[in-house]
């Protein structure tokens, strides 16, 4: 009972009968055969309750790791999970505590500490654990709702986006084949144009090559005419 009461899980009750009674039964258990042990109490057992830290009415508790950003206290809030004065966490604190005994034993040890202490019962942690795990479950539900809706909402938008996309690739590849033609349209007319301006050019120099040869030979022509009759004055 002193272990158990320092360690903030019971507390003693109010009547002087219980409180001796309950007090003769710890020591005793705690001296084994020695009969002055359960009429005594042990002064360093005594200093030290009065440092050993209580554990708190209510465990805080850590944020779900959801999309929702909602802590676990909220989340029963939420669910209008009621208060208790023994709540499943602190219970489950004091299983960790007493990890290192077996089974049968861990469980007795849980029993004796709800048969010592009035203040609550096993069915209470037991209540709460209850309520908490249906307000997680329905938490949980609503969570897997908002996330199959919003698959449903992006597989709406990547479908519109990908016809979307469709629509205006092959628009583009529409104006490509334009241009592309276009493109091509124009290549040809410029050559074209090229080809009909070097024959006229092709043309102006034969005709122009034919005239000075003309003109050559009329200059021939004159020429001997002068060296064989070149005293005769000319102007």
């Amino acid at each position: 009972m002193n272990l158990l009461e320092r360690a903030g899980l019971v507390r003693r009750v109010d009547d002087p009968d219980d409180m001796a009674a309950g007090a003769e039964g710890a020591d005793t258990s705690s001296t084994g055969s020695d009969p002055a042990g359960a009429h005594h109490a042990d002064p360093a057992a005594e200093s030290s309750t009065a440092q050993a830290p209580a554990f708190p009415a209510a465990d805080a508790a850590p944020p779900v790791e959801e999309s929702t950003g909602m802590t676990l206290e909220q989340v029963y809030t939420a669910a209008g999970v009621p208060p208790c004065a023994y709540p499943a966490e602190r219970l489950l604190r004091l299983l960790d505590g007493l990890k290192a005994m077996d089974p049968a034993l861990r469980h007795q040890t849980i029993q004796a500490i709800d048969a010592a202490d009035d203040s609550w019962s096993i069915e209470d942690p037991q209540r709460d654990a209850a309520a908490k795990v249906a307000a997680i479950e329905a938490h949980a539900a609503s969570i897997r709702i908002g996330l199959n809706q919003a698959e449903q909402e992006t597989q709406a938008l990547v479908s519109e986006l990908t016809q979307r996309q469709d629509t205006a690739v092959a628009e583009i590849r529409r104006q490509i084949a334009d241009l592309e033609g276009l493109l091509a349209r124009e290549i040809a007319r410029g050559a074209q144009q090229g080809a009909g301006l070097e024959s006229a050019l092709q043309t102006k120099r034969e005709n122009a090559n034919r005239e000075l040869r003309h003109l050559a030979q009329a200059m021939g022509e004159l020429n001997a005419l002068i060296a064989q009759f070149g005293g005769a004055k000319t102007t």
